[in-house]
């Protein structure tokens, strides 16, 4: 059969995986909640100045809430996807070992944005500053009572902070040039997962069933995923949301090769790059156009 007498992604949209969920806020609402974080930061700031206590934890909690929320509010699909990239192995790697291709398909991994990162990173120094600031008047005064209190909330700020420092590094990883990517390479080999950290490799003849796990029934939120079974492993899940191909196209490119290792050999050239671009194209324009009808 001919490319072109295919259909431009060879399986049917898998369950409940028609919506993209929940989107970002309008860029107006977050920056309303990034000003009102900014009044109560200052709030905050002139209570402790002023040494009343209660009001410094009341404000620093609202602060590294509202941030909290802010973080995750631009967070959500993308507005386009983008497509994998045929790139070669090596740059996905620290060079200390020989990929099993040589060229990859690359399907990048967007784990964090630099909002999500800063907003966690500023809102948990905030707060963590304002609190401790608390706990020292406290002391001053001999009211230990109330660092009862005011410990765990530093260590919850503490967890903010760490969280976006996690963040930020994801991102960075995400979108700088000539650092090593986060996400999933299909070659001719079989399938590499690529994670901040380290690398593991699954050949084609390990593979016993690509399958989609939809959301639950009647709901549009939660993670899609895509469940790969493997040969004396635990089978990987795979949340697509976080990926900048559309979910469906990285479903159909792994199960497809799967099920087909008669093509296999086009992999790792232009002839599958031209075959995942017209799938991502169909998969974009679903997307915009479901989006338009929500609308």
């Amino acid at each position: 059969m001919s490319d072109d007498a295919e259909d431009p992604i060879p399986y049917p949209l898998p369950a409940n995986w028609d919506e993209r969920g929940m989107g970002a806020v309008s860029p107006v609402a977050a920056v309303f909640m990034a000003l009102t974080a900014a009044a109560l930061l200052v709030l905050g700031a002139t209570c402790a100045v002023r040494g009343d206590v209660l009001w410094t934890v009341f404000w620093a909690v609202s602060f590294g809430a509202l941030m909290a929320g802010l973080s995750v509010s631009r967070e959500g699909p993308p507005r386009r996807y983008r497509g994998p990239v045929l790139m070669n192995a090596v740059a996905l790697t620290r060079a200390d070992q020989e990929p099993p291709d040589s060229w990859v398909h690359f399907f990048r991994q967007q784990l964090a944005s630099w909002g999500l990162g800063w907003a966690l990173l500023l809102g948990g120094a905030g707060s963590g500053a304002l609190l401790v600031v608390a706990g020292a008047r406290v002391v001053e005064r001999g009211a230990g009572a109330w660092l009862l209190l005011i410990a765990p909330l530093v260590l919850g700020t503490a967890v903010l902070v760490v969280c976006g420092v996690i963040a930020l590094v994801a991102a960075f990883r995400s979108a700088s040039f000539g650092r090593i990517p986060i996400g999933i390479a299909i070659g001719r080999s079989g399938i590499t997962r690529h994670y901040l950290d380290a690398i593991e490799i699954v050949r084609w003849e390990q593979v016993r069933a690509v399958s989609a796990l939809g959301r639950d029934d009647r709901s549009t939120e939660g993670a899609r995923r895509v469940r790969i079974e493997r040969d004396g492993s635990a089978p990987w899940d795979l949340g697509v949301d976080d990926y900048a191909a559309p979910p469906w196209v990285l479903y159909a490119a792994l199960r497809y090769w799967h099920e087909h290792p008669e093509r296999r050999d086009e992999l790792s050239s232009t002839v599958a790059q031209r075959r995942l671009g017209r799938w991502c194209a169909a998969g974009d324009a679903r997307g915009r156009r479901m989006g338009a009808e929500r609308r």
